[in-house]
C-alpha cells in the first residue's frame, strides 16, 4: 500500500489531524512525529477533511523509539502500540486520573482490552523556570535538546502501570521511581514525594541515568524551593540513600538547619521521626570546629547550633524513653505541681550576628515602646496615607497582589509603601481583620494565613528608617500573637468615598480613624510591655 507523510504542524483547526497533533505534541515535538496515511490520488489533499481517521495507518516517534499502528475497533480508529502488546492511546479518563496526571503534562494514557491502564512518560529533563510574578509556580518546560541527558538514558520513556483505584502509579525500575519522584517534587506535591521515598532507597551505586535524575532535583535550571516541606523531602531522600556510594545534590547539614529553623511549619505528612532525625544528625556538622564547616558552603553558627541542640534534645528524650512530644496531660500536671518532668539537657546559644548583617525580620527597633504621646501627636499632624480596604484575600487576589508588587516598572505613585497603603494593608492582615483564604480543604475554606502572608509582603517595604509605623509592623512580624491584642482598624469617617486618610480631623471629616488606631496601638503595646516580665520583654524584642 502506498503511504503519504502528513503535515501535522500545519493541520487545520478542528480537523482530525489537528486533534492527532494535539495528543502527540504532549510527548514529542511535531518535527519528530511521522504520521503516515493511505495515499489516494483522487483526494483533495488541500482540504481540511481530506484525511480522516480511516486513512491513518502508522504514527512513528523515532527519538522515543515508539511506533503506533491505526486499527479499526468498534467503528473507531485506535492507535495501538507496536512495542507494547494490546495497549492503545486513550483520552477517556476520570477525575481521579486527571488529578493523578496533572503534574505530568508530557504523558500518554494507554489502555488495553481489559480496561487496565498504563501511563507512558517521556524521559525529557523537566525544568521549572523561576517566574518572579508567580513565586510558587509549578509550570514545567521540557528540554528536548539536551543531548547529554539523552545519552545517559537506557530507555527514552518510562511505563507506569496504574493501580486499580486509578489514583496510584506503580514504578517498575529505580530510574522510573526517581523520575516520578522528580516530577512530584517539581510539582510541589510534597505528600506524594514522601510516599515515593521508600521506592528510591538503595545501597548500591547508581547508574548514570539514575544519578542524573537525582542530581536534577537541585539543578540550576529549576527555581529554588525553600518550602519547609521541601526541606523535609530532601532529608527523607537523603535518609534512604545514606548507604549508597554517591554524592547528594545538597548539603545535609544546611537542609537539616533549614528544617529545624521552620519545624513548626512542616506538614504532618512530611515530618521526620525522632529516629530519622538522629540518624541524619550523625552526618551533620554539629560543631564549628568540624573540618567540614565552611562559611563558603553556607554553614552558619546558628545552623550548627540548631543541629547540635536538636541532637542533644533528642538524645535526652531517647534516654528518658519519651516520644517526640511531651503530652498535654503531663504539661497540665506540671502546672499543678505534679506529674513526670521532661528530661533536661544543655543547649548552646550562637553568637548574634552584627546588626548590619541581620535580615529584615531581625532588624527590630523599639520605637513603638519609646515613643511618647507628644511625639505621636506631632507625627499625626503630618500623617496622610491612602488605603483601599479588602474584605478578604482569596488565592486569586493574593497572587494578583504579588504580581503587582513584583512589577519593576511601576510608577512611584503606585509603588507599595507605607504612605500608599502598605501600613494599613499589612496591619489588617497581621490582626486578621482582613483574612486570607488560600483554598478549600475538605470542602471548607482553609484556616486564615493572613499573618504569614503579611510577613511575606513586609519584604517589599522600605523599613530601614526607625519610625513608629515600621516599628509596629516589625513587632507584629516578630510576634504575630500580638495581633490578637491590638485594636482593629475601623473606618469611622462620615464620607467613605475617598481612600485618603489623615492623622488630624478636618471640618469635612471630624473623625480620624487613623489617629484612633495609632493611639490605641501605642496604649496596648505600652501596657503589655509594662505588665510583662523582663524575660518576656526580651522575647518580644
Amino acid at each position: 500500500e502506498e503511504l503519504i507523510l502528513l503535515d501535522l504542524l500545519h493541520a487545520p483547526a478542528e480537523s482530525y489531524l489537528h486533534s492527532l497533533a494535539t495528543v502527540l505534541s504532549r510527548v514529542e515535538s511535531l518535527s519528530h512525529v511521522l504520521a503516515w496515511a493511505a495515499y489516494d490520488d483522487t483526494a483533495a489533499l488541500g482540504q481540511p477533511d481530506a484525511i480522516t481517521q480511516d486513512e491513518l495507518r502508522i504514527v512513528s516517534l523515532p527519538r522515543l523509539k515508539l511506533t503506533f499502528q491505526a486499527l479499526m475497533v468498534d467503528n473507531s480508529v485506535r492507535l495501538y502500540s507496536v512495542d507494547h502488546a494490546d495497549l492503545f492511546i486513550t483520552n477517556e479518563r476520570s477525575e481521579t486520573e486527571s488529578a493523578m496526571l496533572e503534574a505530568i503534562p508530557h504523558s500518554l494514557l494507554l489502555s488495553n482490552s481489559n480496561s487496565e491502564c498504563s501511563v507512558l512518560v517521556c524521559a525529557w529533563p523537566p525544568c521549572r523556570p523561576q517566574i518572579e510574578s508567580v513565586p510558587f509556580s509549578t509550570s514545567l518546560v521540557l528540554d528536548r535538546s539536551d543531548v547529554k541527558w539523552a545519552g545517559n538514558l537506557e530507555h527514552p520513556y518510562y511505563m507506569y502501570p496504574v493501580h486499580v483505584s486509578r489514583v496510584i502509579l506503580y514504578t517498575t525500575t529505580l530510574a522510573s521511581a526517581l523520575y516520578l519522584l522528580l516530577l512530584r517534587f517539581l510539582g510541589r506535591s510534597y505528600k506524594e514525594v514522601v510516599r515515593l521515598v521508600d521506592t528510591v532507597g538503595s545501597d548500591a551505586a547508581l547508574s548514570r541515568e539514575e544519578d542524573q535524575i537525582l542530581q536534577f532535583l537541585s539543578c540550576e535550571k529549576n527555581s529554588p524551593d525553600s518550602h519547609p516541606d521541601a526541606s523535609a523531602c530532601r532529608l527523607k531522600i537523603s535518609l534512604v540513600l545514606l548507604d549508597a556510594p554517591l554524592q547528594l545534590p545538597w548539603d545535609i547539614s544546611l537542609e537539616m538547619a533549614d528544617y529545624l529553623f521552620r519545624l513548626e511549619h512542616v506538614s504532618a505528612d512530611c515530618l521526620l521521626t525522632p529516629e530519622e532525625e538522629l540518624t541524619l544528625l550523625k552526618r551533620c556538622i554539629c560543631d564549628v570546629a568540624d573540618k567540614r564547616c565552611s562559611t563558603e558552603a553556607g554553614h552558619t553558627p546558628l545552623g550548627i547550633a540548631l543541629c547540635k541542640n536538636r541532637r542533644t534534645a533528642l538524645r535526652a528524650r531517647a534516654a528518658a524513653g519519651l516520644g517526640r512530644h511531651f503530652s498535654v496531660s503531663n504539661i497540665a500536671a506540671l502546672e499543678n505541681g505534679g506529674g513526670e518532668r521532661p528530661p533536661c539537657c544543655t543547649v548552646e546559644l550562637p553568637k548574634r550576628a552584627a546588626e548590619g548583617r541581620t535580615r529584615w525580620v531581625h532588624a527590630w527597633h523599639p520605637t513603638v515602646l519609646e515613643e511618647t504621646p507628644e511625639g505621636l501627636e506631632g507625627m499625626l499632624e503630618e500623617l496622610v496615607m491612602r488605603f483601599k480596604r479588602e474584605r478578604a484575600y482569596y488565592l486569586e487576589g493574593m497572587m494578583a497582589l504579588l504580581m503587582f508588587l513584583n512589577q519593576k516598572s511601576a510608577p512611584s505613585a503606585r509603588r507599595f509603601s507605607i504612605p500608599t497603603g502598605g501600613f494599613l494593608t499589612l496591619y489588617c492582615l497581621f490582626t486578621n481583620s482582613t483574612p486570607c483564604r488560600p483554598g478549600l480543604v475538605g470542602g471548607f475554606f482553609a484556616p486564615s494565613c493572613s499573618a504569614s502572608f503579611a510577613s511575606l509582603l513586609l519584604s517589599f517595604l522600605e523599613l530601614d528608617e526607625p519610625t513608629l509605623l515600621s516599628s509596629i509592623l516589625l513587632s507584629l512580624a516578630r510576634c504575630p500573637s500580638l495581633g490578637k491584642l491590638l485594636p482593629e482598624f475601623v473606618d469611622t469617617r462620615v464620607t467613605k468615598r475617598r481612600d485618603l486618610y489623615s492623622g488630624v480631623p478636618t471640618p469635612e471629616e471630624p473623625q480620624t480613624p487613623l489617629a484612633t488606631l495609632l493611639r490605641g496601638v501605642m496604649a496596648e503595646m505600652h501596657a503589655a510591655a509594662a505588665e510583662a516580665s523582663p524575660a518576656r520583654t526580651e522575647v518580644l524584642r
